[in-house]
């Protein structure tokens, strides 16, 4: 009776040594957390929900530089999403990720959407301060309302790619 009540407790701690970095919503100037939105293990994005972050399907897949849009909810390899090209972000197509426009361009803690092929820098659209995610506006990315609370130590391009779904 010991052993079984041992692996019952052991088990859900077993399975939480795998979490990867939870992404939740955050609400208001004050960043309220809500509820989980991502789940990053490793090299992949998940879809998450609840409360606790019960991971759902895998959205993309990082490799090296290049994410890749998962073809199943398991994490296939799918087409081409993005490449990272330094502190900027290109959106890419096909399995060979053939180059299209700029998405996001970082700069300090600050992202900027960006417009063409050269990048051109446009309006501010996010602001990351510490743990938390917060939307920006104008052309000095001013900060507004929280989008997101980070839990954990995220990889910047992967919070890249998280923002630029958005």
């Amino acid at each position: 009776m010991r052993s079984v009540l041992v692996l019952c407790a052991l088990v859900p701690a077993m399975q939480m040594i795998g979490q990867g970095v939870l992404v939740r919503w955050a609400y208001g100037p004050f960043a309220n957390t809500g509820d989980a939105a991502f789940l990053v293990e490793g090299d992949r994005i998940h879809q998450a929900s609840g409360p606790f972050g019960v991971r759902g399907p895998c959205l993309y897949i990082i490799q090296g530089d290049q994410v890749y849009r998962a073809a199943d909810a398991y994490g296939a390899l799918g087409q081409c999403a993005f490449v990272a090209d330094g502190n900027t972000l290109v959106r890419c197509s096909g399995t060979g990720c053939a180059r299209s426009s700029c998405a996001l361009i970082l700069e300090k803690n600050k992202v900027f959407r960006a417009d063409g092929a050269f990048c051109n820098k446009g309006d501010g659209a996010f602001l990351v301060d510490g743990n938390t995610v917060y939307l920006a506006e104008g052309a000095f990315g001013v900060k507004s309302d929280a989008l997101l609370r980070l839990e954990g130590e995220l990889d910047p391009l992967a919070l890249m790619v998280i923002l630029a779904g958005l």
